[in-house]
């Protein structure tokens, strides 16, 4: 068996049980995988310790009979998504010398009413998209259509002072502040909803404004690797980066301390499935794990007070996310037009005359050329949980799966042929945390470096930064990545 099954551990680390580098990145995800290459390509010493037995942590996806499942592997740490807004991954992936092959997504947005199943077509993420799907949706007055386009305005025009200023207010309090029609409110709200926030009332509104503004500098993309499939596009290029300089990742080894001496990083101790230790002596440490794991690494008491009040108030804004993949032997056909669905990008669920939120899908292999084995195809159906601490979202499976078989049958609506298109399907359930728990939280996040602990990098996505989700990663491995080199020389 390989170290890449899981089962045993790399020939290199039982010979060499400690070893010298000059960074050990934590975890797998995009951040860490990013700072690895650069520092690699900068022929710096590298090793990266993961637990779980695949790259990406929730970031990627994990092959399973020729498919590729999004959100990545059940250990794995950091976030994930479906669809990524890549701005800072171009300058990071020419710093490291990698190719990303990315798709974009020409018709990114699709929303379904259910139960009666009627369509709005031609979205897209942006401002200008998402209101007028929301006019689409709620045929508000002329005069609130007025007053809505000024108030999306106001909020794509946001000066960086309001932005900042506006994160740790929620979206609801903003618009009680900003607006008396009912209508206009309802329809910012629905905007919020469609982006993927089940309670948008309770984001926050810089975070929001935040969104708007860095949609309107780009579309959104799907990885097209031609190797692996879904979201792991994203991510393996890295990693064979990191191999290809010399670079050591470490597959099922669980960091369990970042050693601290002084104020100054001096390594990390790594255990496989027997608790044997692997002692990597460094004086850069790279972590990827959400800011509040870095506790169960270092003596929390060793963090500024700041910096750990906001991490706890993150952790208390937590999401789950629950699903359905599908895979299919053929694409399923659209009742209405009798035609194969060919919409690539995603497909937003909303529910009665208040429109809620009830998830989303989309049919990945359209995108991602190695999604799904050859002349088959894969839909994946996925619903976030929103909840305020604890670690379920306070409601049974049972629940979860009806809510999910809901939206199944609204599929089979929906499509005239799918059972005779299904090789298979699974519900899937990826626990808390997931990305839009804290991408969406009234909270200013934290920095990258941490005052008082030389050598140490926060490189997650719960780092306060000028990037979306997954591009956060993107934008914290190339400035980890450039600071570390700084210190090395």
């Amino acid at each position: 068996m390989t170290a890449r099954d899981g089962e045993c551990e790399p020939p290199a680390l039982m010979e060499r049980r400690e070893r010298d580098a000059d960074a050990v990145v934590i975890g797998s995800a995009l951040g860490g995988l990013v700072a690895g290459a650069i520092l690699a390509r900068h022929r710096k010493r590298v090793v990266v310790l993961e637990h779980a037995d695949t790259v990406g942590g929730r970031g990627g996806s994990v092959p399973r009979d020729g498919y590729w499942i999004d959100f990545g592997h059940r250990d794995g740490h950091d976030v994930g998504d479906c669809q990524v807004a890549w701005h800072h991954g171009v300058e990071a992936a020419r710093e490291a010398g990698v190719d990303i092959t990315l798709r974009r997504v020409t018709a990114p947005l699709r929303v379904h009413h259910l139960p009666d199943g009627g369509i709005t077509t031609g979205g897209d993420w942006s401002a200008a998209g998402l209101l007028g799907m929301a006019c689409a949706a709620l045929s508000p007055g002329a005069e609130s259509v007025e007053e809505l386009r000024a108030l999306v305005g106001r909020l794509t025009g946001a000066e960086p002072d309001e932005v900042t200023g506006a994160i740790p207010e929620t979206l609801g309090t903003w618009l009680r502040a900003h607006t008396r029609s009912t209508d206009v409110h309802r329809a910012i709200l629905l905007m919020a909803a469609v982006v993927f926030h089940s309670h948008p009332e309770e984001a926050s509104a810089g975070r929001f404004m935040q969104f708007l503004q860095r949609r309107a500098a780009g579309g959104a993309f799907i990885p097209d690797d031609g190797e692996v499939g879904g979201m792991q596009g994203l991510i393996e290029p890295w990693a064979r980066a990191i191999r290809t300089h010399d670079g050591e990742i470490a597959l099922g080894w669980k960091p369990v301390e970042i050693v601290v001496d002084g104020g100054r990083v001096r390594g990390a101790v790594a255990v496989d499935r027997a608790n044997l230790v692997c002692e990597v002596r460094a004086p850069v440490a790279i972590s990827t794990y959400p800011v509040w794991e870095n506790f169960d690494l270092i003596d929390e008491r060793l963090f500024p007070p700041d910096l750990v009040a906001a991490a706890w108030q993150l952790k208390a804004h937590r999401a789950d996310l629950v699903g359905w993949q599908a895979g299919l032997r053929r694409l399923p056909t659209v009742r209405v037009s009798g035609q194969p669905d060919d919409h690539a990008g995603w497909n937003r669920l909303l529910a009665g005359p208040e429109r809620a939120y009830r998830g989303g899908y989309q049919i990945t292999s359209l995108t991602s050329r190695r999604a799904a084995p050859p002349g088959r195809h894969l839909l994946a159906l996925v619903m976030a949980r929103f909840f305020r601490g604890g670690s379920t979202a306070g409601q049974p499976w049972t629940a979860a799966r009806a809510a999910l078989d809901e939206a199944v049958a609204y599929l089979h609506r929906f499509y005239a042929d799918l059972d005779t298109c299904l090789e298979w399907s699974a519900y899937q359930y990826v626990t808390a945390p997931q990305s839009m728990s804290w991408a969406w939280a009234p909270v200013v996040r934290h920095g990258l470096e941490v005052p008082g602990i030389d050598g140490l990098y926060l490189a997650s996505s719960t780092l306060e930064a000028p990037a979306a989700v997954l591009d956060i990663g993107a934008y914290a491995g190339l400035e980890a990545a450039r600071r570390a080199l700084a210190r090395l020389g």
